[in-house]
């Protein structure tokens, strides 16, 4: 995006000829007779340069200073002066101005100045993002991790949203984290503690679910999401999108509305229910990419969840070779980080044994199984978690699992489980 300039001079041939020559050099310029408008237009958001000439009918220059100081005092203002006015200019730079120019100036000399504004005002708006993101990623709650360029982008635009009531649509494919960036979005939002409703519009029970919640008299959440938001019944998408209106457009404390889909975002715009939401009522779009794109965050999220699960158990991590490193880039991942996270639990549990040998080799590029190696993985899972509960004590892990002794050991055999290993 070009930087943006704001220029106000009441000589319009000043202003016709320093605009075409801020715009030839890729400047996104708006033009202003007068220090009034360009106040309106202003806010402590504005990241880009302000041009203004001290010598104006109505609020002079000096005065509009004040007050855009006053609205941000870290704005990058440039202050133009006639002959003779150097100490007006001075006390311009008293005030805060990032400069002054004095008539006649060179094209250069401007454009130097203002170049050099930009990048103050970049580096400003460059600090306040970090430390916003900061702010809301060391609160309490989940965190959004990762390095990739999208990640990073993500963080920043959810630490400028947390504290307003946006409407988001967050797209993306299974499995990518984007249950995670609505409960993000509502513990950092502006009423963490009140409730967070969730309703699956594709779920079996959808349709009583929304019916309920068109009906509802009030509003019992700070947050509203409807996940697979495509997959609402067609004879109930009038009702629905009514209600998302009336919270969007509610006078007192509105609710949050976030709602996510699987698809790409172009095609669910297409749709007239999701056209009209989308466009509307001014939802912000969040992409969240697959995993596979993001590969250099695999380590990280694996490392962070692998942490998370041996702290639930209370054991000590699993050793992690440079070989099982190099395997988890290599891996495909299309369930995305929901495959991920559960690949980090059954590797908590068993360590290497998590992966079958033929698998645990770079080469191979998948950890798709079929139904029967899921649910005895899911078997061994819940051995190992009892076990590690019980300290290895088979009587206890029998009670709990409903397990004959004959059965238990059967098992323990197959999976090649030592009791000893959970001994305290």
């Amino acid at each position: 995006m070009n930087t943006q300039v704001i220029f106000i001079d009441d000589e319009k041939s000043i202003r016709d000829a320093l605009g075409q020559t801020l715009e030839l050099e890729d400047y996104d310029v708006s033009l202003f007779a007068s220090a009034k408008p360009a106040l309106e237009h202003l806010t402590n958001q504005f990241a880009g340069v302000i041009i203004s000439d001290i010598n104006m009918p109505g609020i002079d220059g000096l005065t509009f200073l004040k007050q855009a100081l006053a609205m941000d005092p870290e704005l990058s203002v440039i202050m133009l002066t006639g002959h003779g006015d150097i100490s007006m200019a001075v006390e311009a730079m008293r005030l805060g101005a990032y400069d002054f120019l004095e008539k006649p100036f060179s094209t250069e000399h401007l454009l130097d100045v203002v170049k050099r504004a930009s990048e103050k005002r970049e580096l400003v708006m460059e600090n306040r993002d970090l430390r916003r993101e900061l702010e809301v990623q060391s609160g309490p709650g989940p965190r959004i991790l990762g390095n990739d360029p999208s990640i990073k982008q993500l963080r920043r635009v959810l630490a400028h949203q947390s504290k307003t009531h946006t409407p988001l649509f967050i797209h993306g494919p299974s499995g990518c984290g984007k249950a995670l960036v609505a409960r993000f979005v509502h513990d950092h939002g502006l009423q963490p503690q009140q409730p967070f409703l969730a309703i699956d519009c594709s779920s079996a029970g959808a349709e009583g679910q929304l019916n309920e919640l068109i009906a509802m008299p009030e509003i019992p959440f700070a947050t509203l999401y409807l996940k697979h938001i495509d997959s609402t019944p067609l004879h109930l998408q009038a009702g629905l999108q009514a209600y998302i209106e009336s919270l969007c457009m509610c006078n007192t404390i509105p609710a949050r509305v976030i709602v996510s889909a699987d698809n790409d975002s172009h095609q669910q715009c297409q749709a007239g229910f999701l056209h009209n939401l989308y466009f509307k009522l001014g939802f912000i779009s969040l992409d969240l990419p697959p995993l596979s794109q993001r590969r250099e965050d695999i380590s990280l999220l694996f490392h962070n969840f692998l942490r998370t699960d041996c702290s639930r158990f209370g054991i000590e991590p699993p050793h992690i070779d440079n070989q099982l490193e190099l395997w988890l880039k290599d891996q495909n991942w299309t369930g995305n980080v929901r495959e991920l996270r559960q690949f980090a639990e059954r590797y908590a549990l068993m360590g290497a044994k998590a992966i079958a040998p033929q698998h645990h080799d770079p080469s191979q590029q998948s950890l798709t199984a079929t139904l029967a190696e899921r649910v005895a993985d899911f078997e061994c899972k819940l051995l190992h978690d009892a076990l590690n509960r019980h300290h290895g004590r088979l009587k206890e892990v029998q009670q709990e699992l409903g397990l004959a002794r004959k059965t238990l050991y059967d098992k323990m055999k197959k999976y090649h489980i030592d009791k000893n290993e959970f001994k305290a």
